[in-house]
């Protein structure tokens, strides 16, 4: 990343990955869904949002002097060095990320029913997006991001397929 000047964005940018990671090895490992381990693992995926929300706001600090057409520019250039199309849209779906990320929050501190809802698959497919076009486009070394998001989804398919497999056990019941 070495189009960051500043290391605080590049820092809390990686926590951010860390703790949505964690959050994803808690659902994975949480076969029983208690009251106490989705508290926990709200909290991690409430902080995730929260770093990353942080990070956005450090990024407009340090790397873009808080203007919108400098973030744009930037990432037009980012996009143009890595695909050869000159295109800064992909800003726009870095907001719709954190706003959907931050509703999903929202809805969980609202009313925390399940950590499982269709807006929570949206935000782990947005989240695997963004963490593979951050490392290729952004990184230094491209192929963190393939092997980084091969890892997410197979962690998320076995969180899937734990989900199933409890249903199918209660329906029995």
């Amino acid at each position: 990343m070495a189009d960051l000047a500043h290391p605080l964005t590049l820092w809390l940018a990686r926590t951010c990955v860390g703790f949505y990671v964690l959050a994803l090895l808690i659902s994975v490992c949480d076969r029983d869904s208690t009251p106490t381990r989705f508290k926990f693992w709200r909290a991690v995926w409430s902080a995730a949002c929260l770093l990353l929300i942080v990070h956005v706001l450090a990024a407009f600090h340090f790397e873009h002097g808080w203007s919108h057409a400098a973030a744009l520019k930037h990432t037009a250039e980012q996009t143009a060095r890595v695909t050869g199309i000159d295109w800064g849209g992909g800003l726009y779906f870095n907001y719709a990320f954190l706003i959907l990320w931050a509703l999903d929050v929202g809805v969980l501190w609202r009313s925390p029913v399940s950590g499982r809802s269709s807006l929570r698959r949206t935000a782990d497919l947005a989240c695997l997006f963004m963490i593979f076009n951050a490392t290729v486009v952004f990184g230094p070394t491209w192929w963190i991001g393939p092997v980084a998001v091969v890892g997410l989804i197979v962690i998320l398919l076995r969180r899937r397929a734990s989900v199933s497999g409890a249903a199918g056990q209660t329906s029995k019941s």
